[in-house]
C-alpha cells in the first residue's frame, strides 16, 4: 500500500472495515467462498495449506501494507489457500463491490494491483524451478536468499528477526524439519549462518548465493 496515493487511501478507508486477530487466529479458511479484499495495516499473516497427512505448506508470508485474499476478488471463485495471523495483527476487509469499484475507479490502485500480482506471479514461477531442479540444501538457500532479498544487507550481513524456525522453513520447501536442521547445521559450520539470540544471521550472501548454483 506504500506506492498508492492519498487519493487511493482515503477512497479505501471509506469502504472497508478493520478488525484485529490474535496470534493463529484464521483470517480466511481455504474453499470458503467469501469474495472479500484484505489488507494487512499491522502484523503478520501467513498463506499455508496442509495436505491430506497434516504436513503444512507455505505460500508466502504477508508482511504489513500487502493485500491479500485479491485472488477471489477477481475470479470470484473459492479460496485457494487459508490464511492465518503469525503475529497480533489489524487487517481491513474490503467488500467484493467495492473492490471493483476501486478498480475501475482508480487507475493507480488497478495498476499497483497488477503489479503485486506480477510479483506473485515471478515468485511462484522462480519456486516451481527450486522445487523441480534444486536439492532440499540448495532450495533452503534460495529460500533464505528470498528472505534477504525483502530485508536488504547491512554491511554485508543480513539480520532475520525473528528468527524463522526449522518447521517454518521446512513448509516453505517442501520438506521435512529434519532436513533443514542438517542443512542449517552444515553452513552454520561453514559460518555463512549464525543463530545470534532471537535472530538469524546471514553473514556471506555471496558465498551463498555461490552454493545455489555450485554443481552436486
Amino acid at each position: 500500500m506504500s506506492r498508492l496515493s492519498d487519493t487511493d487511501i482515503a477512497a479505501l478507508d471509506e469502504r472497508w472495515h478493520k478488525h484485529d486477530y490474535r496470534h493463529n487466529e484464521l483470517i480466511i479458511a481455504h474453499g470458503d467462498t467469501g469474495r472479500d479484499v484484505f489488507f494487512l495495516l499491522e502484523g503478520r499473516a501467513r498463506v499455508t495449506m496442509f495436505s491430506e497427512d497434516g504436513k503444512e505448506i507455505t505460500y508466502r508470508d504477508i508482511e504489513a501494507g500487502e493485500i491479500f485474499g485479491e485472488l477471489a476478488g477477481i475470479d470470484g471463485k473459492a479460496r485457494s489457500a487459508s490464511v492465518v495471523a503469525i503475529a497480533a495483527s489489524r487487517v481491513a476487509r474490503l467488500p467484493e463491490a467495492a473492490f471493483r469499484d476501486m478498480v475501475v475507479k482508480h487507475p493507480n490502485f488497478a495498476w499497483t494491483l497488477l503489479e503485486h500480482l506480477s510479483a506473485q506471479l515471478r515468485r511462484m514461477t522462480d519456486r516451481v524451478y527450486e522445487f523441480s531442479t534444486l536439492v532440499v540444501r540448495k532450495r533452503l538457500i534460495a529460500e533464505l536468499l528470498h528472505l534477504a532479498e525483502e530485508i536488504g544487507p547491512v554491511d554485508g550481513q543480513v539480520f532475520i528477526s525473528p528468527a524463522p524456525t526449522h518447521s517454518e522453513l521446512a513448509s516453505k520447501i517442501s520438506t521435512h524439519r529434519e532436513e533443514v536442521s542438517r542443512a542449517m547445521s552444515g553452513l552454520a559450520k561453514k559460518g555463512l549462518v549464525e543463530k545470534r539470540g532471537g535472530m538469524l544471521v546471514l553473514r556471506d550472501l555471496t558465498a551463498l548465493e555461490g552454493l545455489v548454483g555450485k554443481k552436486e
